[in-house]
């Protein structure tokens, strides 16, 4: 007789899972959210000591020197922490997963991790929106509104020459998809982050990187988190993952993908 397989039978531990979903605020964290909720944006401060920023500026160089593929010289989309270890401690980076958490719940995950390098001549950006369904800014009856929040580490201050970060605060609630032509909204906002900030951008804002006329490289590492029962972009299976992912904390797992079932 044909033996039906427990399709939900679960094969990891329960210990990852949070006892909660919200955690408590205090006043300074419900502001930022807050401020985050309705504008689609929040600049953290001291993201990153001045030790980090040195690792992230040498890890960051060494591993696009060692880039070889035209296509892909200038950015990588996928598995950044495949590259190098030295990558992983943004993973679970505290500073950022603090207000992850406080905006998405407890529950969440990775959806990528990737890196950019503008180099002098790097052109403007179109327009454009990293979440690729439409929202709708009222959510669904029950109250869900697709949770995404990309988070930029810059490890150059931005400027007028070196290109900024352009955003239109409250674009994330529009119903429609930016045009992606180049051009200014009237009212649109610059943002000039420094080394050791991290920018939190809702998935659904309005942002585009403006062009480089400078003489230097103008470089970023992306980690993009979302709620942790949305699928992901990337598979989380490579060598260096697949160690956190055994052998890391509950949080680690949890980001990394190992609830794989509901």
């Amino acid at each position: 007789m044909y033996k039906l397989k427990n399709e939900f039978s679960i094969n990891y531990d329960k210990k990852i899972i949070p006892d909660r979903l919200n955690p408590d605020l205090d006043k300074n964290l419900e502001k930022e959210v807050n401020f985050f909720l309705k504008w689609g944006y929040l600049v953290i401060d001291k993201a990153l000591t001045n030790n980090q920023i040195i690792i992230l500026r040498k890890t960051f160089d060494k591993t696009f020197k060692k880039l070889k593929n035209k296509d892909h010289k200038d950015h990588i989309d996928y598995n950044l922490f495949e590259y190098d270890k030295d990558f992983l401690f943004l993973l679970d980076n505290k500073p950022v997963i603090k207000r992850i958490s406080a905006i998405l719940g407890n529950c969440i995950q990775l959806h990528s991790a990737s890196a950019r390098l503008s180099r002098p001549g790097t052109k403007n950006q179109n327009w454009h929106r990293d979440g690729n369904w439409p929202v709708d800014p009222n959510g669904t009856p029950i109250g869900s509104i697709p949770g995404q929040i990309n988070c930029g580490y810059y490890l150059d201050s931005l400027t007028d020459k070196n290109g900024p970060i352009a955003i239109v605060p409250g674009s994330h609630k529009a119903f429609f998809k930016p045009p992606k032509k180049d051009f200014e909204f009237p009212d649109q906002k610059i943002v000039y982050a420094k080394p050791g900030q991290a920018v939190l951008f809702n998935g659904w804002i309005y942002h585009r990187g403006l062009a480089n006329k400078s003489k230097s490289n103008r470089r970023v590492s992306l980690i993009c988190y979302q709620n942790s029962w949305m699928k992901s972009r990337e598979t989380f299976d490579g060598p260096i993952i697949s160690k956190i992912k055994k052998n890391g904390s509950n949080l680690q797992k949890l980001l990394l993908g190992s609830v794989n079932k509901w």
